[in-house]
């Protein structure tokens, strides 16, 4: 058994040596203390969603030997809590050691603040919005807003259900008119409308802006009315009406009376209809669609006319 032991025993000798010399050296390490902001991370289900403000970073405190808190790479520490099988209301979360990742083996965690917090879940609802343009200041001296259209005109949205359904309307980031005087396009991005409300898509949005000389007003008079969606024999009273425009001088002024045309649509009236009281449709002939945005009908002398059938046929 002695000679056992005694064989080579100066490599067991050096064995021990080091032995103790790396225990001396870990031992008599000095040890460490460091506090990390940690990211809390919250897994969800695909159709639940954060209804409150929980925190988004937690304090954690470690505590090691020197080399190995070296090792600490805070990027990669995570506090990650798994709720994807939670269900919809007030939840308590319990912040623990075993919940938090990227701590090297061999680092102990003095403490976690806070150790608990309160979430509310809710369900997701996604919903398509129109978008509205929201102005700031005025045109230059002279000039007017008159039309304004948004590319694209709709939105989808998600977030929880009970703040969605307040929401009727999604309103772009202010657009200044500070001394426009002619038509422009800008590209704006949308109104943030509450921190857990969510756009899905694009991120901004093409609003072209209908900027114009300040409207006056002329009147036509006795602009005749056609009747349409009836055979020979239908006749109308008054046979023709006044009309106020109000737009932009260079287009209201050049305007003629063979192109505006007022219409009294019999087409959708029951087969047996004798008499009625028709409202009146105003079109204009020879008018692009950009400038058909800066011509308003102010008023007219009637609104309505009666309108005597014989003969009716569908259109």
């Amino acid at each position: 058994m002695l000679d056992r032991m005694a064989a080579h025993w100066p490599l067991k000798l050096l064995s021990l040596a080091l032995a103790f010399a790396i225990w001396v050296s870990v031992t008599g390490e000095s040890r460490v203390v460091q506090d990390f902001r940690v990211p809390l991370e919250l897994q969800l289900g695909d159709d639940i969603t954060v209804a409150s403000s929980p925190p988004t970073t937690i304090e954690v405190r470690l505590r090691g030997v020197e080399s190995l808190m070296r090792r600490v790479d805070p990027v990669r520490m995570v506090m990650r809590l798994d709720l994807r099988d939670a269900n919809e209301g007030e939840q308590e979360l319990v912040l623990a050691t075993e919940s938090l990742s990227g701590i090297p083996r061999g680092v102990e965690v003095d403490f976690i603040d806070p150790n608990r917090a309160q979430v509310v879940l809710a369900r997701v609802l996604r919903v398509d919005l129109p978008v509205e343009p929201t102005f700031l200041g005025q045109p230059a001296d002279g000039y007017a807003l008159y039309d304004a259209g948004v590319d694209p005109e709709r939105l989808l949205v998600e977030g929880p259900k009970e703040q969605i359904e307040k929401l009727e309307v999604l309103r772009t980031n202010p657009i200044r008119l500070d001394d426009r005087s002619e038509p422009f396009i800008v590209r704006v991005g949308v109104a943030q409308e509450g921190e857990l409300v969510r756009v899905l898509g694009r991120e901004t949005l093409d609003v072209r802006v209908v900027v114009d000389a300040a409207a006056v007003e002329r009147r036509v008079e006795n602009v005749p009315v056609d009747v349409i969606g009836a055979a020979t024999g239908t006749t109308v009273n008054p046979e023709s009406i006044n009309v106020i425009l109000s737009g932009p001088p260079r287009l209201v002024d050049l305007l003629t009376p063979d192109q505006i045309h007022l219409i009294a649509d019999v087409s959708r009236l029951a087969p047996d209809t004798t008499q009625a009281d028709v409202p009146i449709r105003v079109e204009f002939a020879g008018i692009s669609i950009d400038e058909l945005s800066r011509i308003e009908v102010k008023s007219m002398s009637r609104r309505h006319v009666e309108v005597s059938l014989s003969g009716r046929r569908s259109l």
